[in-house]
């Protein structure tokens, strides 16, 4: 049997149900790429050759084997992707996996396969809100999560993605939905008052925990109206919008690319991200926002977001 689900803009063909993701339909249209993902039981599967290694979370390690990318972890699964990242073997110690092997799957591995497709990878959060997308973007610690899961409690907020965000295009560019999770720290979910029987720890070993968001099904693609990087602070009463230039987008938003492969050998990748960015910000809107470190606070800054995905360039009070 097999089970099709939206991830990140792709349609996925799966041989085995993935928790977690969008439901997808055969008929349904608009689709940036399609994955044919097989799962099967086996042993792990040595690298021919090794190109890069994360050494934190989930310590992946990028490579090739008889001319396919190899992906593992310190976790259990094996993921052999072709080139053109059309198609995946998933190849794992048991039927069902497991749910580690998932985990790394559905956070880090479908991400970059859509960057093998077109997409560019970064590290951000996505949401929808009155048919438009918007980015939440920082460096790690700057609320993104929290954020994110803040907004979706309001009515009309959408969680596309709390991690990595997936562009496609750069003159009108769209934003590929991924899971329905969100995943904070235990300061982050006390604040916001989530219960700790909501949610699962992370197998990464961060601290980190899973929340299932309760929404509907997002579209595969949304149209992105604004990217917005944030800047949380502690000596501050009240949130604001400042307008970016291109420059000062640039510069803010060149570290939180995600590559695929970031050794060395990949100039070709480097460049195209940067120069697709590039052009994403010279045809839609960025802001800094800088709101304050309280929680209480969190309402207020979705006041002065609603209007801007509402009206898709202007907010308010921004200079």
């Amino acid at each position: 049997m097999t089970h099709l689900y939206s991830f990140g803009g792709l349609r996925v063909r799966s041989s085995i149900e993935l928790p977690g993701l969008v439901p997808a339909d055969e008929a349904e249209s608009g689709w940036a790429g399609e994955l044919d993902l097989n799962v099967a039981v086996g042993s792990p599967v040595p690298h021919d050759s090794v190109s890069y290694e994360w050494r934190n979370g989930y310590r992946l390690r990028l490579g090739e084997k008889d001319g396919r990318w190899l992906v593992r972890s310190r976790l259990d699964g094996s993921f052999l992707i072709n080139r053109d990242g059309r198609a995946m073997t998933m190849v794992a110690a048991t039927m069902p996996p497991d749910p580690a092997a998932i985990e790394v799957l559905l956070r880090r591995v479908l991400t970059r396969v859509s960057m093998l497709q077109g997409a560019i990878g970064v590290h951000a959060a996505s949401l929808e809100h009155s048919g438009g997308g918007t980015l939440l973007i920082g460096r790690s610690g700057a609320g993104k999560s929290t954020l994110c899961a803040s907004l979706s409690v309001h009515r009309g907020w959408q969680i596309l993605g709390d991690d990595t965000a997936l562009l496609w295009g750069s003159r009108a560019a769209m934003l590929g939905a991924g899971a329905k999770s969100v995943c904070l720290w235990p300061e982050s979910r006390d604040g916001l008052g989530l219960s700790l029987d909501e949610s699962v720890p992370l197998e990464s070993g961060t601290g980190k925990r899973r929340s299932s968001v309760e929404a509907g099904d997002p579209p595969p693609l949304v149209p992105l109206r604004a990217l917005i990087f944030l800047d949380r602070r502690s000596d501050i009463a009240e949130p604001r919008l400042e307008r970016l230039d291109v420059a000062a987008a640039m510069a803010l938003i060149v570290p939180q690319i995600v590559h695929f492969n970031p050794s060395g050998a990949s100039v070709d990748e480097r460049i195209r991200a940067v120069s697709g960015l590039r052009e994403v910000l010279q045809n839609h809107p960025a802001w800094r926002l800088v709101y304050p470190s309280d929680y209480a606070a969190l309402p207020r800054v979705e006041a002065l977001l609603r209007p801007l995905l509402a009206n898709g360039a202007v907010a308010p009070n921004a200079p």
